[in-house]
């Protein structure tokens, strides 16, 4: 945890830095509750918790260089500390602190004119590039949602409803002992046609179109997978949808490399479908990072600035959406590599 806080010190020139949110504190530590913030400062590092979640924190931080702080209020804890220690500058990332917890803090701080510094986003540059644990344990959550894809398209038959599935999936997430990393989303029908579809009781029928997207978290790292079939017969515009977004998926990832520009991806995938007549119905990027949180950086986009490293985890999902209609979209987990990348989900297609 040392050695990642010194890296982040550097990297935004500060000694002095409260991580809050749960996505900070298991990267920094690989605790998997909450509950507890990390106060770094130049010679110290502090777990501030309640009395509620003390005992807790202890057991977990026992043989670690860190000083354990119980009381009554987190934010309060930090004031405390800042004043015994005085220290006059405090920074804090403002993507991963809630508004009510900020606004405390500001005011708590500005009381004891101890000035506060906000960046944001100040863990996601070193998180970008997962390291060789971290690849094996994305590796991992891939191959159980993948098995657990394949074993649901096997299960779905006419008459079930969309929530039927949704509730299969949880279940067998669960016999695998791991939790949703995302409500997964299952579209049947003309529902497939709204990307973030809630399931409901819509039943599937004969040669309905499904789509399933859905991930699993395996000791803290995040998968995520969407397969769009057809339960009979698939007609001819379907067929040319379908082909169209995988057709696009495969000219992006080719695009995958480390060294190469981000945006590329995006591009390749969409000038398939605009060459298709489909421009107007892919509304939305290309693919994510993803990692502890299931949305991380870099954004496959247009717009996207820099370029793959080595070790970086990302998503490649383009899709095709026919308002009314039908909608399809086909995701894997990648991993880039200095020679392109490897594919984490093997779910059939």
């Amino acid at each position: 945890m040392k050695n990642k806080i010194n890296e982040l010190a550097q990297k935004n020139s500060a000694d002095n830095i409260l991580f809050t949110g749960k996505a900070e504190t298991f990267y920094l530590s690989a605790a998997e509750f909450d509950g507890f913030w990390i106060l770094a400062l130049k010679d110290e590092i502090y777990a501030l918790c309640s009395k509620m979640t003390q005992n807790q924190v202890k057991e977990f931080f026992s043989g670690q260089d860190v000083k354990i702080y119980a009381g009554d209020s987190l934010s309060k804890s930090v004031v405390e500390i800042l004043k015994e220690k005085r220290v006059c500058v405090l920074t804090v990332d403002s993507k991963y602190m809630s508004a009510s917890d900020f606004l405390l803090i500001k005011s708590r701080l500005e009381a004891e004119n101890i000035s506060l510094f906000v960046k944001h986003a100040i863990t996601d540059a070193i998180r970008i590039v997962k390291s060789a644990a971290e690849i094996e344990k994305l590796k991992k959550a891939c191959s159980i949602v993948s098995e657990v894809c394949d074993q649901i398209r096997e299960e779905v038959k006419p008459g079930l409803c969309e929530l039927d599935i949704h509730y299969r999936i949880l279940e067998l997430f669960a016999k695998n002992k791991v939790k949703e990393s995302f409500t997964p989303i299952v579209a049947a029908g003309k529902n497939s046609a709204n990307p973030h579809h809630a399931s409901s009781n819509y039943k599937i029928s004969q040669n309905d179109i499904i789509m399933t997207d859905i991930g699993c978290i395996y000791e803290g790292y995040c998968s995520d997978l969407t397969r769009t079939y057809f339960l009979g017969n698939i007609n001819g515009v379907q067929k040319t949808v379908w082909d169209t977004v995988k057709n696009a998926q495969s000219a992006a990832i080719n695009e995958i490399k480390a060294g190469r520009p981000i945006c590329q991806a995006d591009a390749a995938a969409r000038k398939i479908i605009e060459a298709a007549g489909y421009k107007d119905n892919f509304i939305h990027t290309t693919g994510h990072g993803v990692g502890i949180e299931i949305h991380e950086m870099p954004s496959l986009a247009a717009n996207a600035e820099g370029v793959f490293l080595t070790h970086m985890a990302v998503t490649v999902e383009p899709g095709i959406y026919i308002e009314g209609k039908f909608g399809v979209r086909i995701e894997d987990t990648v991993c880039v590599t200095q020679s392109g990348c490897e594919i984490l989900t093997s779910a059939k297609y």
